[in-house]
C-alpha cells in the first residue's frame, strides 16, 4: 500500500506542476500580446495628437491678419502621406470596438484636415471676378474648430477604451500570474493545489 500511495502522491506532485507551468505560460503569453497592442495604440495617439496640434496652430496663423500663410502651410506638412502605419497596428491588434474607435477618430481628423485645406486655399485664391460670391459667405473658421472639436472628442473616446482594453489585459495577465504562484506556494508546502 506504501508504494501506492507514493505513486499517487508523486501523480499529485507532476499533475500539479503540469498545471503550474500551464498557468505561467498563459500569463507569458498575455503579457506578450499585451505589449504590441500596447505600443499600438501610444504610437496611434501620439501621432493624432500631432495632426490636432498642426491643426490647431495653422487655425491660428489663417486667423492672424494678414494670414500666415507660410506658417500655416508647415504646420499642414505634419500629415504627410495619407497611409498611417500606426492606424493600421490598432486595426491589427484591436480589440473591435478599439479598431472602431480609431477608425471614427482617423475620419475625424481627415474631414479636420480637410476644412483646414480648404480654408488655407480660399485665402490662396484671390476670388476670380467671373466667379460670383456665395449669397452667405462661409465661415471657415468655424468650419475648423468644429471639425477639430469633433476630432477631439474622438480622440478622447478612443484613448479612453485603448485604456479599458489594456487594464482588461493586464488583469488577465495578473490573474494568471496569481494562480501560477500560488500552485508554486501549494507545491512547496507539499499540499493539494487548485484545480483549473
Amino acid at each position: 500500500m506504501s508504494g501506492f500511495f507514493a505513486r499517487s502522491q508523486m501523480a499529485q506532485q507532476l499533475a500539479a506542476q503540469h498545471r503550474q507551468m500551464e498557468r505561467q505560460i498563459h500569463a507569458d503569453l498575455a503579457t506578450q500580446m499585451r505589449e504590441p497592442r500596447r505600443e499600438a495604440y501610444i504610437a496611434f495617439a501620439a501621432e493624432v495628437g500631432r495632426q490636432l496640434d498642426a491643426l490647431w496652430w495653422a487655425h491660428h496663423a489663417l486667423s492672424a491678419r494678414p494670414p500666415e500663410r507660410e506658417a500655416a502651410a508647415e504646420q499642414l506638412r505634419v500629415f504627410g502621406p495619407s497611409d498611417s502605419t500606426a492606424y493600421e497596428g490598432v486595426l491589427l491588434e484591436g480589440p473591435e470596438e478599439v479598431a472602431h474607435a480609431a477608425s471614427v477618430l482617423s475620419a475625424a481628423v481627415h474631414r479636420a484636415r480637410c476644412a483646414a485645406l480648404v480654408w488655407f486655399e480660399w485665402d490662396e485664391s484671390v476670388a476670380p471676378a467671373e466667379t460670383s460670391p456665395p449669397a452667405e459667405p462661409r465661415d471657415l473658421a468655424a468650419e475648423l474648430t468644429q471639425a477639430h472639436d469633433v476630432a477631439q472628442k474622438a480622440r478622447r473616446d478612443f484613448r479612453l477604451l485603448a485604456m479599458d482594453a489594456i487594464r482588461a489585459d493586464g488583469a488577465h495577465a495578473e490573474g494568471e500570474q496569481a494562480h501560477a504562484r500560488t500552485a508554486a506556494i501549494h507545491q512547496a508546502l507539499g499540499r493539494p493545489g487548485w484545480g483549473r
